[in-house]
């Protein structure tokens, strides 16, 4: 018959085994050390930054549709490079009062009937490109950078350079001189008239034409 050591409790955390003494330590179940309670305060904290910077423009409703503007120009362009295309966008409104985003492939000498699509069309609703609008100062080359009029067009090139585009039959001709930045202003409508409430609710999408990147600016 095996006897076992009797133990005995000391009140300072130790435990006395036949006068062995032995350390033990409280392992503390379910619970969150100091480190780790600022760990995550300090997420949290950065991520309530990160989201007052998305959302800084508070009742804006112009952001959205400027974003996946500028989202749609950097994939044509993309697409346009990879197929050794050149690639016109342009902006024009159907019946139903949307705006439409075409993407046409260049072909010289084409009617506009003949004129076939290199993606399919985007389309916008309740939104209009506002012209004339003056690019902030706080947007590089904004001195320089180019208003886009309702009859022009951004045409890429096959190399993934913007230029800028004319001319209302057939593929527009792209201008003789590449402009240092183009930009267009994404407003807001109201069953098709801007209210006064959102004629400053305006989202600038810039197009550096060198490398073809479109950056928006919130209102």
């Amino acid at each position: 018959m095996q006897i076992k050591p009797s133990c005995s409790v000391i009140a300072d955390g130790t435990v006395s085994e036949s006068g062995r003494v032995v350390r033990w330590r409280a392992v503390t179940a379910g619970g969150f050390s100091l480190v780790e309670l600022l760990a995550v305060m300090a997420i949290i904290a950065l991520l309530m930054a990160a989201s007052s910077a998305l959302f800084r423009a508070t009742g804006s409703r112009a952001g959205e549709p400027a974003a996946r503007l500028a989202r749609c120009i950097e994939l044509a362009r993309a697409q346009a490079v990879a197929n050794n295309q050149r690639v016109a966008i342009r902006f024009v409104r159907n019946d139903s009062g949307e705006l439409v985003m075409r993407f046409l492939r260049s072909r010289v000498g084409q009617a506009a009937a003949q004129l076939k699509d290199f993606r399919r069309p985007e389309r916008f609703a309740d939104v209009v490109i506002a012209p004339g609008l003056a690019c902030p100062r706080q947007a590089s080359d904004a001195p320089e950078s180019h208003a886009l009029a309702s009859e022009e067009s951004l045409v890429i090139t096959a190399d993934g350079q913007v230029l800028l585009g004319s001319g209302t039959n057939g593929f527009p001709a792209a201008a003789a001189q590449m402009v240092p930045a183009i930009h267009l202003g994404v407003q807001p409508t109201r069953r098709g008239q801007v209210a006064a409430a959102d004629r400053r609710d305006v989202a600038i999408v810039q197009i550096q034409c060198a490398t073809g990147t479109a950056r928006v600016l919130l209102p």
